[in-house]
């Protein structure tokens, strides 16, 4: 409905371009689920990750450049830091996934030929339980200004990070 409403994008809008899109995009995600199962039974990692993460990786310098656009065009020395500043957080939490803190568990054990001994193995803990969820949040949140701006118009969204900066 979104491609229909704007103008001059779709040549025939009605009942059958509807159809052709959702079967269209429901056959991408099938193919897309079957890619990322395969690349898992493989051996290769967690195939959805990995579409995931590409993705992501894809978009990538394109929206670091436009932030680095959006930052020149407030001609504010404070929204460049507050870029830098929101980058690096957003990074920290994404590298603090792999975490993790190994507690030491000494557990009795019987051995049949000396008598009672110890034996102790690590049980990890991990800083962060939620996996690959953060770093999707994470590119969601480095990609949201430019977002703002692609829908407001980048002179608007400027004066908003302006009025944050004063």
């Amino acid at each position: 409905m979104a491609l229909q409403a704007q103008a001059g994008l779709v040549p025939n809008p009605g009942t059958m371009f509807q159809m052709t899109t959702v079967i269209t995009l429901v056959t991408g995600t099938m193919f897309l689920m079957w890619l990322g199962e395969q690349i898992t039974e493989r051996g290769l990692g967690n195939g959805i990750s990995l579409i995931i993460f590409a993705g992501i990786a894809a978009g990538l310098a394109e929206a670091i450049g436009s932030t680095l656009e959006l930052a020149e065009l407030a001609h504010s020395q404070y929204s460049g830091a507050v870029f830098d500043g929101g980058a690096f957080a957003v990074t920290h939490g994404s590298v603090v996934e792999r975490g993790q803190r190994k507690i030491l568990l000494i557990m009795p054990s019987v051995k049949w030929v000396t008598g009672l001994w110890r034996q102790s193995s690590h049980l990890p803990l991990k800083l962060n339980m939620a996996g690959v969820i953060p770093p999707i949040f994470a590119s969601a949140f480095i990609l949201f200004p430019a977002t703002i701006a692609g829908w407001f118009g980048k002179r608007a969204c400027m004066n908003w990070f302006e009025d944050i900066s004063e």
